[in-house]
C-alpha cells in the first residue's frame, strides 16, 4: 500500500501473519497492510522462549519505525489484542486507533475477573499440549472456530509449527497477566471486535473492557454466528465492520 495509512495487524497465540489474508486482499487497495510474525511464531526466530508482552510490543514498536508506518491503526486479535492493549496504554500517542479483536485483559478466571476461562480449563490444555503437541493444536484450534472445520484445519497446521517451548512459555505467561489497570489508560480512539460465540476470550470479558477503556465510545461491536476468529469464519461482516472504523 505504499505511503498509505497503515493498518498494523498482531496475530494471537501459536498463529501468523496468514491469518489475516482475507484482510490484506480487502484493505491493500485503500490502505498500507502490513501483518507481522511476533518472535517466535511463523517465520520470526527467536533464541529465548520466554518473550514477554512488553517484548513484543518494542518489537512493534520498531516495525513502525523501520518502515515508517503514518496514520497507524493497531489491530490486534487475541493475544495480539492483549498486547496491544499494553501499546495503547503505554505509546498510544504513537497510533491513530485500536482496534482489539476478541481478546481479553486476563485469560485465566479468578474471584476478581470471573469473565475468563476457568483454571481447570487452562489446566487441561497445557497437558494435553505438552503429552500430545499436534493433539493439544488440534483441540485447541477447534475451540477457536467450532463453526468451520475448514478454517479450523489451518489453523491447527499453522499452530502444529510453532516451538513447542515457545508456545508453552506464551501461555504460561499469558495465564498469569492482568492488564485491567492498563485498560483505564487507553484515551486514544478504540474499538471492541467480538465474536459472539467465542469461546475462548469471553464476550463477557469484551464487554467489560469496552465498558472500562476510555477510547471506547461504542460498545462491543458483535459478530454474528462467530467464534474466536470472525475474521477468518464470517471476513464479510468482519472486514464491513472495520471499514466503518479505518
Amino acid at each position: 500500500g505504499g505511503d498509505k495509512p497503515a493498518l498494523l495487524f498482531v496475530h494471537g497465540i501459536m498463529m501468523d501473519h496468514s491469518v489475516w489474508e482475507n484482510q490484506v486482499s480487502a484493505f491493500s487497495d485503500s490502505h498500507r497492510v502490513v501483518c507481522v510474525d511476533l518472535r517466535g511464531f511463523g517465520a520470526s526466530t527467536t533464541k529465548s522462549p520466554d518473550v514477554t508482552f512488553e517484548g513484543h510490543r518494542d518489537d512493534l514498536l520498531s516495525v513502525v519505525d523501520a518502515l515508517s508506518l503514518k496514520d497507524v491503526t493497531y489491530i490486534g486479535w487475541s493475544m495480539g489484542g492483549a498486547i496491544g492493549q499494553i501499546v495503547a496504554a503505554n505509546n498510544g500517542n504513537l497510533f491513530k486507533q485500536f482496534v482489539l479483536v476478541d481478546t481479553t485483559p486476563q485469560l485465566i478466571a479468578d474471584d476478581n475477573f470471573p469473565h475468563a476461562l476457568p483454571g481447570e480449563a487452562a489446566q487441561q490444555l497445557g497437558s494435553i499440549l505438552m503429552e500430545d503437541f499436534a493433539a493439544g493444536c488440534e483441540a485447541f484450534c477447534g475451540m477457536i472456530a467450532v463453526e468451520d472445520a475448514a478454517v479450523v484445519k489451518n489453523l491447527t497446521a499453522i499452530a502444529a509449527k510453532t516451538r513447542v517451548d515457545v508456545a508453552m512459555a506464551a501461555f504460561g505467561s499469558s495465564g498469569t497477566r492482568n492488564q485491567i489497570t492498563e485498560l483505564s489508560q487507553i484515551k486514544k480512539p478504540t474499538t471492541v471486535i467480538c465474536g459472539r460465540n467465542d469461546a475462548i476470550c469471553l464476550p463477557t470479558a469484551n464487554e467489560m473492557m469496552a465498558e472500562t477503556i476510555p477510547g471506547c465510545t461504542s460498545g462491543v461491536v458483535w459478530i454474528e454466528d462467530a467464534g474466536h476468529a470472525p475474521f477468518l469464519t464470517r471476513p464479510e461482516a468482519f472486514n464491513k465492520v472495520l471499514r466503518t472504523v479505518v
